[in-house]
């Protein structure tokens, strides 16, 4: 490992030039989003270090220092402290440096360059997650230009790895900086601000303090094989497992609403036009368990909002055979489930032992990740600061809970005993939201500079 601290000394060398040529401030939210992007993250293999330097120059011109560290080279995180009075414990903002690769040929424009086209920004990151990156890096230097007594230390925390496991990342950061765990607040990804598709209207800003638990299941039989001439009478564990595959794949789990998906639900039921919007009132209005068919139908037209009301698992990966004349004697499978927080894996794992209902097919379930705890959903001051910023930059938008579909970083932070949240700083609609992990990655031009603002409102409510 190697840890390499950028010293104020650096800024007093270098700081004069550069200070010149910055981009008006606003436009420095698309620039420093172009150099961010521009550091070809792609993980594997990572290279973090490379954007973590570009964080490390644009807060040393602010008189902020910085520490880059390397858990092996190139794997680079970035760990900065403002300092507050102490008042209070202190908050971690967190943003992650690495991205998922993208093939060029997918894409219209240039993943690896911020490019503007009919009114949107694309590159490989903008959303996920180095927008967020950016965006901290200038709430942090505008607080530090600002001065003042802020009640709390902010730690900013630009991290690697997040999207392969956080090895080289925040697991790694948890281990051997305990600073970390100090914080009584979190802010990362994982929230939704949800624009409508013309694009006209804020309709939620939706903070994430719940999310499901990721598990995977393997099926696996083992037979004797052969040559598939001589098949014997039940065909082997490839047709075992296959059967057991699609039997599990019909599986259904009950529907169950959390408090934060509650809370969701009754945020948006009010305002949700046509059939969903009926459908989230009759799930909203129901005293127990949701009615069936009203989550059959948000399942069926936004399946997302579906998928976190109860717990799902579906078959991912099978894995049998090497030649179409040969019987093979060994057939698995893999079942990703995403629990609800509150959800017991043991009685989930019964669930599918029934479903397979072969009692020649071993079943076996991950136990890790841990499960991930909820964060407090009622009026603290991390609600009270979002509501806050959004009430300055989206006055129109209900802040609402939100239990995510998949798993962040903060389902870490939540076992250690941080009150964890995320957000989305920009505003997009549905069908930009799902370009974070596809080709052509985008977000709205006119959404930078209310985001940006977003995350500065609510660093500067939740250190006052």
């Amino acid at each position: 490992m190697r840890f390499l601290p950028l010293l104020a000394v650096l800024f007093a060398l270098g700081s004069s030039h550069a200070a010149s040529s910055r981009p008006a401030p606003k436009d420095e939210l698309r620039a420093l989003l172009a150099e961010l992007i521009a550091a070809d993250t792609s993980n594997p293999p990572g290279n973090e270090t490379a954007a973590a330097q570009v964080a490390a120059r644009w807060l040393r011109e602010a008189g902020i220092e910085s520490e880059l560290i390397e858990p092996s080279p190139g794997r680079g995180n970035l760990l900065v402290r403002l300092k507050g009075t102490g008042k209070g414990r202190p908050l971690l903002v967190l943003a992650h440096l690495d991205t998922v690769p993208a093939v060029r040929a997918e894409w219209a424009t240039d993943p690896w360059k911020l490019t503007e086209k009919d009114g949107l920004l694309y590159g490989r990151g903008v959303q996920d997650n180095k927008g967020m990156a950016a965006a901290s890096i200038l709430a942090l230097r505008r607080l530090k230009q600002e001065g003042g007594n802020r009640s709390r230390d902010i730690l900013l925390y630009l991290g690697a790895d997040e999207e392969v496991g956080s090895g080289q990342g925040l697991d790694w950061m948890m281990e051997h900086r305990p600073e970390l765990k100090e914080a009584e607040f979190a802010l990362n990804e994982g929230g939704l601000t949800e624009l409508s598709p013309d694009r006209k209207t804020v309709r939620f800003v939706a903070l994430q303090a719940a999310e499901r638990v990721s598990r995977n299941v393997t099926l696996k039989a083992t037979g004797p094989g052969g040559h598939s001439s001589a098949p014997p009478v039940d065909a082997g564990p490839l047709v075992r497992v296959a059967a057991a595959v699609a039997r599990v794949g019909a599986l259904t789990f009950p529907p169950h609403l959390t408090p934060a998906a509650r809370l969701h639900i009754l945020g948006r039921a009010p305002t949700t036009p046509g059939e969903l919007g009926d459908a989230l009132r009759r799930i909203a209005a129901a005293p127990d368990a949701p009615p069936q068919d009203a989550v059959d139908t948000v399942a069926r037209l936004e399946p997302a909002l579906g998928a976190v009301l109860r717990t799902t698992c579906v078959p991912t990966v099978f894995n049998a055979g090497t030649r179409s004349n040969v019987i093979p004697a060994t057939a698995e499978a893999t079942v990703n489930c995403r629990l609800l927080p509150d959800a017991d894996a043991k009685a989930v794992r019964e669930r599918i032992v029934a479903a397979v209902n072969d009692k020649d097919i071993q079943v076996e379930m991950d136990v890790s990740p841990p499960d991930s705890p909820m964060s407090p959903v009622g009026d603290n001051a991390m609600f009270r600061a979002v509501k806050a910023a959004a009430a300055k930059v989206w006055p129109k938008a209900p802040v609402i809970p939100r239990q995510s579909t998949g798993t962040t970083e903060s389902a870490t932070l939540r076992r250690a005993g941080i009150h964890a949240y995320g957000i989305d700083l920009f505003a997009l609609t549905p069908e930009d939201a799902r370009t974070a992990h596809a080709p052509n990655e985008r977000v709205p031009v006119a959404s930078l500079q209310p985001g940006a603002e977003f995350v500065y409102l609510t660093l500067k409510h939740l250190t006052r």
